[in-house]
């Protein structure tokens, strides 16, 4: 399972690539498909050029690509998303969500989105649950 966060979840001390990689080292791929596998998902996510980047000199949109080409990298059954667009501006969240949308369309990839955006949540979804008032144990 591939899971992106809310606060990115990213690690500040390592590069780009190496965040994005870190899952694939976890599962000691070959450096030859590690390699591949990183330029095919920062082609995917747009972030082209940015793997040697320190992570705390991205935007928040470049961090919320970093978080997402992570999770998919590993090449999940299912990827869940914990409101990823939240901590986001109103311009680049609309922009993400497209984004987010099409990448799931063409990995094919089964995804649980969390999140309080009815307009996301009618964007992105294929199926809808909607949970009211508190849970109880």
């Amino acid at each position: 399972m591939g899971m992106v966060f809310q606060n990115y979840a990213l690690f500040p001390n390592m590069s780009v690539a190496d965040n994005i990689a870190y899952g694939l080292k976890i599962q000691r791929l070959p450096r030859a498909e590690i390699a591949q596998r990183l330029d095919e998902v920062m082609h995917m996510v747009d972030l082209q050029g940015f793997g040697e980047r320190r992570i705390d000199a991205l935007s928040g949109g470049q961090k919320q690509r970093v978080a997402l080409a992570r999770a998919i990298a590993v090449r999940p059954k299912v990827l869940l998303f914990d409101e990823p667009l939240a901590a986001l501006d109103a311009k680049l969240r609309d922009r993400l969500r497209i984004e987010i949308g099409q990448l799931l369309r063409k990995l094919g990839t089964t995804a649980v989105y969390v999140t309080h955006d009815q307009d996301e949540a009618m964007a992105l979804g294929d199926r809808i649950a909607v949970m009211l008032g508190a849970l109880r144990s």
